[in-house]
């Protein structure tokens, strides 16, 4: 076998080898975020990844799981009241219903999808998610076409599921509605917000528009003490 013919063949393994990889991402993909459960066959590879508690996990399989996946955050979601002791693997705990378990995702990704705008430190996503104290989701809902004072009510209405005499420290807040929001209706939203949250606080925001007429939704995560 000549020289030449040795370069092909290598050269024609490192191309399969490459074509193979590239066949291999296009069937599992590199999401921001992922919810998994324990019942899964197999876990798609993620930068942030979300399980239910409740759902049976132990630190042995959120170890594996994190392995399996490259994760390199991991947030815990809390749909009981029972009183959950908190693993190591784990980065942070949000307290939501069972049913707000997609919304909750849903919130996270809106938020962190254009990170290169948003700007927010891996630290201050971990303190949003209840890294040092637990976090809670809370959502409110428009009734019929939305315009600003119609907004501006619902995010009150969203203010006050914070129970009084907590300071709120960290927010994400994220906003689905049936258009683009007007610059007069953003400003009613970070004014109720910025006059019930401390001045040192972080609040990080996201505008999602979808298909859906007279339609607006907020939800958040939030970190009060």
């Amino acid at each position: 076998m000549t020289a030449d013919s040795i370069f092909t063949d290598k050269q024609t393994t490192k191309n399969d080898i490459n074509e193979e990889r590239s066949d291999e991402l296009q069937i599992k993909p590199i999401p921001l975020a992922t919810l998994y459960t324990p019942q899964a066959d197999s876990y798609l590879l993620s930068e942030v990844g979300f399980i239910v508690i409740e759902d049976g996990w132990n630190e042995q399989l959120l170890l594996a799981l994190k392995q399996q996946t490259g994760l390199d955050i991991l947030f815990a979601l809390q749909t009981t009241g029972k009183c959950i002791d908190r693993f190591e693997v784990i980065d942070g705990i949000i307290i939501c219903k069972a049913d707000e378990v997609g919304q909750v995702t849903t919130v996270f990704e809106s938020i962190l999808s254009d990170r290169d705008k948003v700007g927010i430190d891996v630290n201050d996503i971990k303190r949003s998610c209840g890294s040092e104290k637990t976090a809670k989701f809370i959502q409110a809902r428009v009734i019929g076409k939305p315009d600003s004072e119609q907004i501006r009510r619902a995010v009150n209405h969203l203010l006050n599921q914070i129970p009084e005499g907590l300071s709120t420290q960290y927010m994400m807040l994220d906003i689905e509605s049936d258009h683009k929001l007007s610059l007069d209706e953003f400003f009613s939203i970070t004014t109720a917000v910025e006059s019930r949250i401390s001045d040192d606080s972080e609040v990080f925001y996201g505008n999602r528009m979808i298909d859906k007429p007279d339609h607006c939704w907020m939800g958040a995560i939030y970190v009060a003490g």
